[in-house]
């Protein structure tokens, strides 16, 4: 008898601490194009800065941004929402639409929904806004140092 509602009391404190436990938000990513036109003003989720990250399964250095930027959206999934476009290739309507001429090419948009940078200048941006949480994203594109 005992045995029963010992059991008992550890399923019910067990259950106490799974609710007690903080939730974690899943990162908000998504692919919102693959080669169409896009809006992206439209895709700009408000309350999060957003990243749009223009990209291509061919690029090299495709694949080492968009996993850092998709964990930066895991560390920081109140605040950022990741929305990836794939540009397919170089004669898709996204890349002429939006003047793709490399890759990877990044739009960040504020909380408002506004654009405030674009292309190279959205790393330092990152970095202001995000600090240590995107080391890894300004690591991906960073120069290699001088062994010196």
């Amino acid at each position: 008898m005992l045995g029963g509602g010992a059991l008992v009391l550890a399923g019910a404190l067990v259950g106490v601490q799974a609710l007690s436990r903080p939730q974690t938000l899943p990162a908000d990513v998504r692919i919102i194009a693959h080669g169409d036109e896009v809006d992206l003003e439209a895709h700009a989720v408000l309350g999060k800065y957003t990243v749009f990250d223009f990209y291509a399964p061919w690029c090299p250095p495709c694949r080492v941004i968009g996993p850092a930027l998709e964990r930066l959206a895991e560390r920081r999934p109140d605040t950022v929402a990741l929305r990836k476009i794939d540009i397919v290739d170089w004669t898709m309507p996204v890349a002429t639409q939006h003047r793709i001429e490399s890759l990877p090419y990044l739009v960040l948009y504020d909380r408002e929904g506004r654009s405030i940078a674009q292309g190279d200048d959205v790393y330092p941006e990152i970095k202001r806004l995000f600090g240590d949480a995107a080391r890894e994203v300004n690591e991906a594109v960073a120069p290699p140092s001088d062994p010196q």
